[in-house]
């Protein structure tokens, strides 16, 4: 009796060990990190572009390292961009070495600026500002999402969270004629680009581009994108 006792015992014993065992197993299986797909980098870009072209609106945070002092540079900024053609935001602006802050609106062919210490918005020429025409930005021919539609050897290049969300890059260049808003200090020469996307939204949520934006070789500006498709409404402000 003793005997079949201790047998018994000693089986429990080892199916406890062999059930901890196999739990274990189990749970490390589960908890370890998914693996990278294998995500086509042009399919990737292409369907960041089809959900960009179709939102009504997204918010924008512009950021830029190495853009020299001379001439008049667009450093930051940040604001929303509504379809077809309108943005309100703020920027910081280099002019001749002086920083200022400048609040702008602008909708189809209007552009008004309020200047520091001023009372009053402006109409105004955007070029005055270091920009082309900002209303083209949600043009899908001419504006951001057109740096999606034709790139130039891209390929997907690593998983990287972004305030908080991780996502797919693709890095790729684009030539310098291309680049919308920003004037490219030498357009004969290319501009890289890596472009950040939630691959379960297909939604665009960064785009860096490097090069000769500025008259620095190798400026740096960064376009972070959130909230698509929320309510905004732009007007233009009263001018003096």
């Amino acid at each position: 009796m003793d005997s079949d006792r201790r047998l018994t015992a000693r089986a429990r014993s080892v199916a406890i060990v062999v059930g901890a065992a196999l739990s274990l197993g189990t749970s490390g299986c589960g908890s370890s990190p998914a693996s990278t797909p294998n995500i086509n980098p042009q399919t990737l870009l292409q369907q960041a572009k089809a959900k960009a072209d179709v939102s009504s609106s997204v918010h924008f945070v512009l950021t830029s390292s190495n853009v020299g002092s001379n001439g008049t540079i667009i450093a930051a900024g940040a604001g929303d961009l509504v379809r077809p053609d309108e943005l309100q935001g703020s920027f910081s602006v280099t002019i001749s070495g002086f920083a200022a802050n400048v609040k702008v609106v602008s909708k189809g062919a209007v552009f008004e600026a309020l200047l520091p210490f001023a009372k009053h918005y402006v109409k105004t020429d955007p070029s005055k500002f270091g920009l082309t025409n900002p209303a083209q930005l949600m043009d899908p021919a001419t504006g951001l999402t057109s740096l999606l539609a034709n790139p130039q050897d891209p390929r997907a290049t690593s998983r990287e969270r972004i305030a908080g969300e991780l996502l797919d890059t693709v890095t790729y260049s684009v030539p310098g004629t291309s680049i919308p808003v920003l004037p490219d200090a030498n357009p004969s020469k290319p501009v890289t680009l890596i472009a950040a996307i939630d691959a379960s939204t297909h939604e665009l949520r960064q785009v860096t581009l490097v090069g000769p934006l500025t008259g620095a070789s190798n400026s740096t500006f960064v376009l972070t994108l959130t909230n698509y498709n929320e309510q905004v409404n732009i007007t233009l402000p009263p001018t003096s």
